[in-house]
């Protein structure tokens, strides 16, 4: 059971990963509700040292805690972004050192991002481990992955990062949100969200309590 009485650095971050679009409105509608906690200020240098890891989720409003402080809060290097749906991905490099040459990407096209069929299918897979050239660095062994959403509810906008690893994946050591049963039961009305900046945007159809819901 994750509780929260505000919004605060005060209660722990969401411990898991996201990997659906359905998680992702899960995760900022439970945070709204004041059922897991979000982020109101940027970290400092000691809690980026030691919340910035595979497993951590973080929420962030903008309202307040400023635009830049969601786009920036852990001080680490990574790639370009790859769009994959509505989410940006992230990979963690080296900084550049001589001898080890560009980070092309290359590196990456032998990291598993997720362990399930539906995710590794070859498209799916190109789309996230094909990077464009010019980057510097080398990717960090075991690299830490960043995947970002931004969702905007009644006017707030919410950016949530999820950190994590493809072996913790891949050996089930991370949980998705369906495993938390306060999440879960809450009811997402639809109409609070701005679907119209996402990418994709998320199915809507009439559940059997005659009430719209996401699929």
């Amino acid at each position: 059971m994750i509780t929260s009485n505000s919004c605060s650095l005060d209660v722990p971050y969401f411990h898991g990963y996201m990997e659906t679009m359905m998680d992702a409105l899960q995760l900022i509608y439970a945070a709204r509700q004041g059922i897991i906690p979000c982020i109101t200020r940027r970290l400092n240098h000691m809690e980026r040292g030691v919340m910035i890891k595979s497993s951590a989720i973080f929420n962030f409003t903008y309202k307040q805690s400023g635009n830049s402080y969601c786009f920036n809060v852990d001080g680490l290097l990574w790639s370009r972004s790859r769009i994959v749906g509505n989410f940006l991905v992230y990979w963690q490099i080296n900084e550049h050192a001589s001898g080890q040459g560009r980070y092309t990407g290359a590196e990456a096209r032998n990291v598993p991002i997720y362990c399930n069929s539906l995710e590794l299918s070859s498209g799916y897979k190109r789309g996230l481990t094909t990077q464009s050239g010019g980057e510097q660095g080398t990717l960090e062994p075991n690299a830490l992955i960043k995947k970002t959403v931004t969702i905007t509810i009644e006017g707030s906008n919410f950016h949530l990062i999820s950190y994590y690893s493809s072996e913790d994946i891949c050996n089930g050591r991370l949980k998705r949100p369906l495993s938390h049963p306060d999440v879960m039961e809450l009811y997402m009305p639809p109409s609070i969200f701005r679907l119209t900046k996402f990418r994709v945007p998320p199915k809507i159809e009439i559940g059997p309590d005659g009430k719209p819901h996401f699929m």
